[in-house]
């Protein structure tokens, strides 16, 4: 009788060998497509982990040896097991006008950010949240501008140093709470924007999300029940949050169904635009309160990552400081301290650009799911089953696109705008704009709908700092701390510390 040393024995070799035939047969339908890194079985399953903590440099290497083509690397971040990644900005063109039921983004998310295991039972639900963002989120920021401007300062004044001497500071974990607190100023309002148990659970969620999604990648897809005993905490998360919203959504539903749902004094809210996109069988507590959780997340992680790399830059380049500030008080003086006032000023625009050309927030974009198998006019087949995206990081450096295109220049696409001959060279190169050469917020139908509000809540916080504090990096470096890197995705150094003090305004 087989002792159970054996059984488990037999049971690896057979688990080896399966994974082994699993890999030849998923690899033979893109052998034709070159590969960076090994294409054999224990080779690749090496390179997968190296994507771990290399994959901006092995994407960034396939984008300048395979340019106008296509390569695939092993990663551990698609269900297929390997990232097709295509170099033409023809074949990115055709990404983005691909139908959704043959190239799916919401298959890539649910595999890039391991929804089934974070989210759970909302992994599948209705995106009702997208439409919400798109439209009368976007469309509030102006009217609501006045308070959003008053949380900047008020949250600016309690996180950052009020003196006259230099202070040094955590930069991204006070940053996180600015960001969280303005935004929930327009999403639930006072006094909920406000109160420390509400925004430390979204701002908690927020890291949650991302860490539990890199620990989920790291389970083989038999496992991933396992990883959800770890990481799978969207339930309890949400009920915490459902005690702060529970009552605003029960009595929003209720007057709702008593006088309509354009009742005197209806609050025009996040809750409220919700209640209002969502089916039927979503207007619920629980669903709306997840809605506003997956909202907050979007927000808290790409505007506080966005923000953090864009004061890294100005604190180590503190000659752009100057001009800033004199286009900021120029516009303010003319338009007042207004959202068109921020749309104005296409030098603190093109800065942050420039931050987020070279820093960002992912090394890919425009990320498809093949749910049908997909042809490019150049003849190369996605099979149904494989990911595909875009190297936003090769694009960003491509020297036939961008001069000098390593350096930092802060007003590169502000002299863009302001000097280019086409006539619509001032639209296309501000930051919102989407456009093949520029990634940072996708490509396509499926670009990030939350980039209006996002940009412009940059926009205001740094202007904000700028005119009312001075910063620098610690001993007066002019070399901003080095990025971290996680299969492809960057975040700004941990911990990473600037100096503040209060401004003198004369």
């Amino acid at each position: 009788m087989a002792t159970l040393t054996q059984l488990l024995g037999t049971a690896a070799i057979m688990y080896f060998l399966h994974q082994c035939f699993m890999f030849y047969r998923i690899r033979s339908k893109i052998r034709n497509i070159p590969t960076i890194g090994s294409d054999s079985f224990l080779g690749a399953t090496l390179d997968t982990f190296k994507f771990i903590l290399r994959g901006h440099q092995l994407v960034k290497d396939g984008y300048f040896k395979y340019k106008g083509m296509a390569f695939k690397i092993p990663t551990i971040t698609t269900s297929s097991g390997w990232l097709i990644v295509v170099n033409d900005e023809q074949m990115i063109e055709e990404l983005r006008k691909a139908p959704a039921d043959v190239l799916s983004f919401s298959e890539t998310t649910i595999d890039s950010i391991q929804t089934e295991v974070v989210f759970g039972k909302h992994a599948h639900a209705s995106e009702f949240q997208v439409g919400v963002v798109r439209s009368p989120l976007t469309r509030a920021f102006p009217s609501r501008f006045a308070d959003i401007t008053d949380e900047i300062v008020q949250s600016c004044n309690y996180y950052l140093p009020d003196g006259k001497d230099w202070v040094t500071t955590s930069l991204q974990k006070n940053l996180i709470h600015i960001v969280c607190r303005t935004s929930n100023r327009l999403f639930v309002g006072l006094p909920l924007c406000r109160n420390p148990e509400y925004r430390k659970i979204q701002e908690d969620w927020t890291v949650h999300v991302m860490v539990a999604a890199h620990v989920a990648h790291l389970f083989p897809k038999a496992l991933k029940p396992v990883a959800k005993l770890f990481v799978g905490r969207v339930e309890s998360m949400t009920r915490k949050v459902e005690k702060f919203l529970g009552p605003i959504i029960i009595e929003r539903l209720e007057n709702d169904a008593k006088y309509g749902p354009n009742w005197e004094g209806r609050p025009s809210d996040l809750v409220s635009w919700l209640i209002d996109f969502a089916p039927p069988e979503n207007k619920n507590v629980e669903d709306i309160t997840a809605r506003v959780m997956f909202i907050n997340f979007a927000a808290i992680h790409t505007t506080s990552l966005t923000l953090t790399n864009a004061l890294l830059d100005i604190a180590a380049r503190t000659e752009y400081i100057k001009p800033l500030r004199e286009e900021m008080q120029e516009i303010i003086g003319n338009h007042g301290w207004t959202k068109e006032a921020m749309g104005r000023m296409w030098k603190l625009d093109s800065f942050i650009k420039e931050s987020s050309r070279l820093a960002g927030v992912s090394n890919i974009a425009v990320g498809r799911k093949a749910m049908k198998d997909f042809t490019f006019s150049n003849g190369l087949t996605i099979p149904a089953g494989y990911t595909v995206a875009a190297a936003s990081s090769g694009v960003h450096t491509d020297p036939a696109i961008y001069e000098d295109p390593e350096s930092f220049n802060g007003f590169r696409f502000s002299d863009m705008r302001k000097n280019g001959t086409n006539e619509y060279d001032p639209l296309r190169h501000q930051m919102v704009s989407l456009d093949p050469t520029y990634l940072l917020f996708g490509h396509g139908r499926h670009a990030c709908p939350g980039r209006f509000f996002a940009v412009n809540e940059v926009k205001a916080i740094m202007a904000h700092i700028l005119l009312n504090y001075d910063i620098k990096l610690p001993g007066d470096s002019k070399e901003v701390p080095a990025g971290k890197y996680f299969a492809g995705s960057r975040s700004p150094a941990p911990g990473a510390e600037v100096l503040f003090r209060k401004r003198k305004v004369d």
